[in-house]
């Protein structure tokens, strides 16, 4: 007898969308990988939507040939509604992140080092500025809303242009609204 292997097989890119739909725009990554599953029609992309973050997402990274990190920023520098992306390799120093999801993403990244897990060659974390990642509502604020559209279209752009050769690693973040035209 001939027993199937249900063990998920690993994609060259995994998109992942972060976030509580719950808590106004921290809900952004998961509604930004909705749109993604419908624009991006690629048998080897996986795309996950995620509540949880630290440890949970530590599973996720592991084994992809690229990810992709979809997320609210709230950085305080940026004005609500700013599109930013950051690219990271494995041998870069692990981007910092303040995040709602437990320990950090640098911290995650870190620890894969150590454990001689196989990190992704490549590593880009897509944020938009967010004004409220506190308020229970549904929605996300406007400025955020608009700014949507916007960053899903960044993203397709990227992949369907091998963004790996379109996006240097500048190790730190940059602003891309220049990038995305109305």
């Amino acid at each position: 007898m001939i027993i199937p292997n249900h063990a998920p097989q690993k994609k060259r890119l995994t998109i992942i969308g972060l976030g509580n739909e719950m808590l106004s725009d921290d809900g952004l990554g998961i509604r930004v990988v909705r749109e993604l599953k419908n624009r991006l029609d690629d048998r080897s992309v996986a795309f996950e939507e995620l509540s949880v973050g630290g440890l949970q997402l530590f599973d996720y990274l592991i084994g992809t040939e690229e990810c992709i990190i979809v997320d609210a920023i709230k950085t305080g520098t940026q004005p609500a509604g700013t599109l930013l992306r950051f690219v990271q390799t494995p041998d870069t120093e692990p981007v910092k992140i303040t995040s709602s999801h437990q320990i950090d993403l640098g911290q995650i990244l870190g620890l894969a080092r150590f454990m001689g897990a196989p990190l992704p060659k490549r590593l880009t974390v897509y944020g938009i500025e967010a004004d409220d990642i506190a308020t229970f509502r549904e929605t996300c604020t406007a400025q955020v809303s608009q700014a949507i559209p916007k960053l899903v279209d960044a993203i397709c752009n990227d992949v369907q242009t091998e963004y790996a050769e379109r996006t240097p690693c500048t190790d730190e973040w940059q602003i891309i609204n220049e990038l995305v035209t109305d």
